[in-house]
């Protein structure tokens, strides 16, 4: 041991009857009850409160739907979408939630991703469109990508 440490330990407890002790110090403050301001029970008018979160469907079947719903809308809309990111959404490990998928729905997340893609891609050709303009418009960066598309489904 040093010479510092042995003497501040001789002197430690003669200077703890000098400080007060913490129960005494706690009851010198005020309660906590003052010290919290008081919330109003009305808001005042022209306030605006944020948008309240989305709660998550409590049964597997209405989870099921909110996910297929997410995948159909992202895939008409040409965006790549993942299963972990439809299963984190939806507080669902990723295989879990394929094999609640696929129970549902008798496919795989995937397939059925890529099926409403080759819908719409069908529906775009229909209507006119170029094979590069449709590729481009469901998410694809080469025209053999969505002719590979459409032969698979």
């Amino acid at each position: 041991m040093s010479d510092a440490l042995s003497l501040s330990m001789l002197t430690a407890p003669s200077e703890a009857r000098a400080i007060p002790s913490a129960a005494a110090n706690m009851r010198a403050q005020a309660p906590i009850t003052q010290t919290i301001p008081k919330i109003p029970s009305r808001l005042p008018p022209g306030t605006v409160l944020p948008p309240a979160q989305p709660t998550l469907p409590r049964t597997t079947p209405e989870r099921m739907l909110v996910a297929r719903e997410r995948i159909r809308t992202a895939a008409e809309a040409g965006q790549r979408i993942r299963s972990y990111e439809v299963a984190l959404d939806l507080d669902l490990s990723e295989f879990h939630f394929a094999r609640q998928f696929r129970a549902a729905f008798g496919r795989s997340p995937h397939v059925y991703y890529d099926e409403v893609r080759a819908t719409k891609a069908r529906e775009l050709l229909q209507d006119g469109m170029s094979e590069g303009d449709v590729a481009r418009r469901i998410g694809f960066r080469r025209p053999a990508e969505l002719r590979s598309l459409l032969a698979k489904r």
